[in-house]
């Protein structure tokens, strides 16, 4: 059997031909193109002389500039501090025995004003066994019952405060008399509630005295009746002089009985209880803290008022004091609500250690009235006490801080220092001093050329400095002044 032929060779002569020359070409191609991509590696890996030198050589140097500024120059330090109250006051009312009321434990029975609530003079913000707690104006808390009778500065307080609320009270300043008892009795009727009394509800126990006081009285009126009709009646000297004895000393008891019976009148009747009223000292007030639920039995404090306009209050270091004196301007900001004020530093204090009690005014939370006397505790913790040690800072806002400010943390900025107007400022890094001393800074023109330009240093603040150019030499503002290269 003759051997097969191969496919070129069942194909014409001139077809064998072509595809031997195709075969030769793809051949040509592909070593052309083992031979580029070899040249190319070769090209990456493989570096000439002058190419390793050139990667050795250093960088040409980068010259950084800044532009000088026309400005006022401000020194300002950053703080942060905490809004608080101007001042607060503690309030726990205790039993009233001056009113014969029974013994037992007082209850929270009403809540008139909300925590957070705003507090307005004459307010009721609870009830207690069923009697109001009134907020009246006053500065100087309160330490016993204002009773008919009583005279000093609290009664003053207190009928500065009945005036303030309305209520007319002629009676000498600092005397508890019966307009001041009238003034009480309005206030306590105008928001819903029967006024206080010395004898107790209505005075019941004191009518027993007074009833008895009219009667002598009237014994007494008669008894003189009586002896003027015997000494009218009376015949002969010895007779009459009898008689006008006997007149005098029934005229006496007469006297007597009605200064008693005054005496009685004047001491009795409408008071105020400590356990019913509180001063607070300044205004806006916002109840703080309400310290129970209705029918709880009352603890202390029951409430606490924070009182007056809210100021800011941090603690200094050293460093940060030096700086810093009163009247300062001050910048407030609050991130958290976007919102900014302003005010000045209105206290610097001395240094302290730590928490204190030194801004307490008279009297403490709980306690009883002057000389043992019932009634209710009152007190006022002035700044929020810091709770580390340094000096006691306090800014006072230009205008009343928005209630939602109260308790936060704020951004301080203080102003500390500033320049008279505008001057040229540039970075503290391009002013240099020579070995002469004398200080100058680098200009660089557009063209890179640079130029040495001696000036006078200023004030420095946040990095800046106020620069002045030494006569013959110009400095304006927008020159690019070198800062580092």
């Amino acid at each position: 059997m003759p051997a097969p032929r191969s496919a070129d060779s069942r194909l014409p002569a001139s077809a064998s031909a072509l595809i031997r020359r195709q075969r030769i070409l793809l051949i040509v191609t592909a070593g052309a193109a083992l031979l580029s991509v070899g040249g190319l590696v070769a090209s990456v890996f493989v570096r000439s002389p002058a190419q390793d030198a050139a990667g050795r050589r250093a960088p040409d140097p980068t010259v950084l500039t800044a532009p000088v500024q026309q400005r006022v120059l401000t020194k300002s330090v950053i703080l942060r501090g905490t809004v608080t109250a101007g001042g607060s006051v503690n309030f726990t009312p205790v039993q009233g025995q001056s009113q014969g009321a029974a013994a037992g434990a007082l209850v929270l029975t009403g809540i008139r004003k909300k925590a957070g609530g705003a507090v307005a003079p004459g307010d009721v913000l609870v009830e207690v066994s069923g009697r109001p707690v009134i907020a009246l104006p006053g500065p100087v808390p309160a330490y016993r019952d204002l009773k008919p009778g009583d005279t000093g500065k609290d009664v003053g307080e207190l009928q500065d405060a009945l005036r303030r609320l309305g209520y007319a009270d002629s009676d000498p300043a600092g005397t508890f008399g019966p307009r001041t008892k009238t003034a009480v009795a309005a206030l306590y009727a105008d928001r819903g509630y029967d006024p206080p009394n010395t004898g107790g509800p209505h005075g019941a126990s004191d009518q027993q005295a007074l009833t008895g006081a009219r009667q002598a009285v009237t014994t007494a009126q008669r008894a003189v009746t009586a002896a003027r009709a015997t000494r009218d009646a009376a015949q002969g000297a010895a007779a009459i002089a009898a008689a006008n004895t006997q007149l005098g000393y029934a005229e006496q008891d007469l006297s007597t009985a009605r200064k008693a019976l005054d005496d009685l009148v004047a001491h009795t009747g409408v008071m105020l209880p400590l356990a019913e009223f509180t001063f607070v000292p300044a205004f806006p007030a916002r109840l703080s803290t309400v310290n129970g639920a209705v029918g709880s039995v009352v603890a202390a404090p029951l409430l606490t008022i924070d009182s007056g306009r809210p100021v800011v209050t941090t603690v200094l270091t050293q460093d940060q004091k030096a700086s810093l004196r009163e009247g300062m301007k001050v910048q407030l900001s609050v991130e958290v609500l976007g919102q900014e004020a302003k005010g000045a530093i209105t206290t610097l204090g001395a240094y302290t250690t730590g928490p204190s009690n030194s801004g307490q005014r008279n009297g403490s939370s709980g306690s009883g009235g002057q000389n043992g006397s019932s009634g209710g505790g009152q007190g006022s913790g002035g700044d929020t006490p810091q709770a580390r040690a340094g000096y006691p800072l306090t800014i006072t806002p230009d205008t009343e801080l928005p209630a939602p400010w109260l308790g936060l943390d704020v951004r301080v900025t203080v102003t500390a220092a500033s320049s008279n107007g505008p001057v040229l400022v540039v970075p503290a890094t391009a002013v240099s001093a020579g070995a002469d001393g004398r200080t100058s800074v680098s200009v660089r023109a557009a063209s890179g050329a640079q130029s040495r330009i001696p000036v006078t240093a200023g004030m420095d603040a946040d990095g800046y400095v106020a620069v002045t150019a030494a006569p013959g030499f110009r400095l304006a503002a927008g020159d690019a002044v070198v800062v580092g290269q």
